[in-house]
């Protein structure tokens, strides 16, 4: 198991950490039915969540539902994982890195509708992008959807400049915008 990251928030007990291919298939239905909602055609769906866990990096918030210690309210606690501990999907980032080993981009991330507006999508995101700079990636860049507010502001907030438009980027008449940060 990798590195982890536990806070609590209101009360409840919840774990920032990477996925394992082998070991986290049912979080993997969690995360398609989500995304599926979010995304549509554009979620990572059942083919691609599986390689995207084993050849790039997907991390997950999941809230703990029984037996887990508690800390101190909104500190981080890098406890150990144990795997006999029921837990829920509240947050999910799949990344992938380029060839030049440099750079790397956000496919995607969400945050399943009951936890939106609560911060998870912002720690999630400033965990990655510390786990990315402690491996020398130096850029880091992902698309968004142009009417898509809340998600550029999170960006934004985490360090990210809208670069270009990108036209028909999934399609015809789907443009998004191309956000970079790059590591000052």
């Amino acid at each position: 198991m990798g590195e982890t990251c536990n806070y609590t928030l209101n009360g409840d007990i919840f774990q920032i950490r990477e996925l394992n291919y082998k070991r986290d298939i049912k979080l993997f239905d969690e995360i398609i039915e989500h995304e599926d909602k979010v995304f549509g055609e554009g979620s990572i769906g059942k083919w691609n969540i599986k390689p995207f866990t084993k050849y790039g990096k997907v991390f997950v918030v999941v809230k703990k539902l029984k037996n887990f210690e508690n800390n101190e309210e909104g500190k981080c606690n890098d406890s150990a994982y144990e795997n006999k501990i029921d837990e829920e999907l509240v947050s999910v980032i799949e990344i992938l890195r380029g060839f030049d080993y440099k750079i790397a981009y956000i496919y995607g991330i969400s945050t399943v509708t009951e936890y939106e507006g609560q911060g998870h999508a912002t720690r999630l995101l400033d965990y990655v992008m510390d786990y990315l700079l402690k491996r020398d990636i130096s850029v880091v860049e992902l698309t968004v959807g142009m009417d898509n507010e809340a998600a550029k502001k999170l960006y934004k907030k985490a360090g990210f400049a809208i670069m270009e438009k990108l036209e028909n980027e999934y399609g015809k008449n789907i443009d998004r915008y191309l956000m970079r940060y790059t590591e000052k």
